[in-house]
């Protein structure tokens, strides 16, 4: 007899990290799209894009997780029919809702990209996004089910498709219509719509993958199925009192979710608005494509590949929480403080310092514009990161209704910074962007005051944050006069592989001599081993036993 094993699953964080790498990929996708079609085609992107992201953060991984909550709360009493027909119900209201969206999109095509994205020529990106969320639909319906049930193994697989496909397919597409739209502009004497056609290769390329991602789940459902029907048979019997509360937990995550993308979405119809009228000749698209296309993929890629490696650290927080812990729990915090804080802080200070010379690595040349967002941006590294742990760590306490009241709180300040920042004091896309910046430190300072009263946590801000910071600082002046010396003579990619190496030892030295690394730390470093004369043999670490 087939039986429900919880213990069979995949790792939660195996689960999460998934997730993460697919945006990391995404954005990369964005990176290498961005040099084929400039920063017009990237602008042309950059509101349908957002659209997107948030259908897909809604349709596809909101919904998966309330629909697994809701199985998992029915399996773990063998209430497997009451959990099918509430899965056969989302089922029809995301199929439901993924044909009104499509349609909403499709009627609205002209309107969006006219009136709220700046420019008619990106019709054909808003429409290509309408019929993605008909794919997106019931993708996550059937994740959650089958991630409820025990079946973790496509789950994990399923996001890395729907990136890879789409990167891949999307560089192709975009380079063929690009290509081809050159041609276009000669015949038509018009030279934006190669941006045009190149930046609809992109979209197509997400179609794709989207399609790609459905095709997975279908197939592994199916696959599946006949084990599924026995588990449902071998469970209790069907509960008249069942009720279907996938829409009542979704609601109560969904704000938190989309948050990232909606503020991508909400700055740039702002700007548009705003400054449509009184500035007809600005072009909107450069000015999104710098914003959206250079400077957010890489300040979001950072985040994530500085949250990656402390997913599991972030569960054995949460493991003491749910055993009640505390002390145990604060101790974990502290040690993923330190720890992640003498990471994030230094990629900071790096970001900012070499801000033109990755931009120029990365994109090919250096628009002024975008290097100074990204160093206004490169603080959000730091707390991004710190307001991903919150987000995850309240929301999976229970703590969705503070959550929700400090996301709004943070909406407020974003809002009200938005009109004094680019309307009052004319600070253009640099407002939307402080803007941001602003709004995200108020909900990690919010949260963490929520988190610091329900754990009774004390941060040690001189250790694990003053040190940390002081040593970076040191680390990025020495490579600012490296990347100053060296950016002429040798070219952008040899001086940051010289200013990354410079700095990475660097700042371990400074650590080191700020007495913040002892040998066992060191032991757990790349080429930590270097500093070990540096170091006492009787130094300990705090938490070493």
């Amino acid at each position: 007899m087939k039986q429900y094993f919880e213990e069979k699953r995949i790792r939660p964080d195996i689960l999460t990290a998934a997730v993460y790498w697919s945006i990391i990929i995404m954005m990369v996708y964005s990176i290498c799209g961005l040099r084929i079609y400039g920063d017009k085609g990237a602008g042309f992107l950059a509101g349908p894009l957002s659209v997107f992201y948030i259908l897909y953060l809604i349709f596809v991984l909101a919904v998966q997780k309330s629909v697994w909550v809701m199985v998992r709360v029915r399996a773990r009493r063998s209430q497997f029919l009451n959990a099918e027909a509430n899965m056969k119900k989302s089922f029809r209201i995301f199929i439901i809702s993924g044909i009104v969206v499509m349609a909403m999109i499709l009627i609205g095509s002209f309107f969006l990209s006219e009136k709220l994205f700046g420019s008619s020529r990106g019709n054909f990106a808003c429409i290509m996004v309408g019929i993605t969320s008909l794919v997106l639909c019931i993708q996550g319906v059937l994740r959650g089910y089958l991630q409820g049930i025990g079946y973790t193994k496509p789950i994990v697989i399923s996001d890395l498709i729907i990136a890879v496909i789409s990167f891949v397919s999307g560089i192709f597409l975009s380079l063929l219509l690009y290509k081809y739209g050159l041609k276009v502009n000669d015949l038509f004497h018009i030279s934006e719509l190669s941006a045009v056609y190149g930046s609809a290769g992109m979209l197509l390329g997400i179609l794709l993958g989207s399609l790609g991602g459905l095709l997975q789940i279908l197939i592994s459902f199916t696959l599946r199925r006949a084990e599924i029907e026995e588990i449902v048979k071998e469970g209790a019997p069907r509960y008249l009192d069942n009720k279907n509360d996938v829409l009542t937990s979704i609601r109560s995550i969904v704000l938190l979710y989309i948050s990232p993308a909606l503020l991508v979405l909400v700055d740039q119809i702002f700007f548009v608005i705003t400054h449509q009228k009184a500035e007809t000749e600005l072009d909107f698209q450069t000015l999104m494509g710098i914003y959206a296309g250079r400077a957010v993929p890489i300040i979001v890629t950072c985040i994530l590949l500085c949250c990656v490696p402390f997913i599991r650290p972030w569960n054995r927080v949460m493991a003491r929480i749910e055993r009640d812990e505390i002390e145990g729990a604060r101790d974990r915090l502290d040690d993923l403080a330190s720890t992640s804080l003498k990471l994030v802080i230094p990629v900071m200070i790096f970001v900012f310092v070499m801000a033109q010379t990755l931009e120029i690595a990365l994109f090919g040349k250096d628009v002024e514009m975008s290097s100074m967002l990204i160093r206004i941006g490169s603080p959000l590294i730091v707390f991004g990161a710190v307001a991903m742990f919150l987000s995850w760590l309240l929301n999976h306490m229970g703590k969705t209704i503070l959550t929700t009241v400090c996301l709004a709180l943070s909406w407020g300040v974003h809002v009200a910074l938005l009109i004094a920042l680019t309307l009052l004091l004319k600070l253009g896309v640099y407002g939307l962007m402080l803007a941001t910046l602003v709004s995200v430190i108020f909900y990690c300072l919010s949260s963490f005051y929520v988190l610091k009263k329900m754990l009774k946590y004390r941060f040690n801000f001189a250790k694990n944050f003053a040190k940390p910071l002081f040593a970076a600082a040191v680390a990025g002046f020495v490579i600012f006069l490296i990347n100053k010396l060296f950016i002429n003579l040798v070219g952008d990619i040899l001086t940051l592989i010289i200013c990354f190496v410079v700095f990475y030892f660097g700042y371990l030295f400074a650590m080191v001599f700020l007495g913040e690394l002892n040998r066992n730390s060191l032991r757990k470093i790349p080429f930590g081993f270097v500093y070990n004369g540096f170091v006492p043999r009787n130094s300990r670490d705090y938490y070493e036993e």
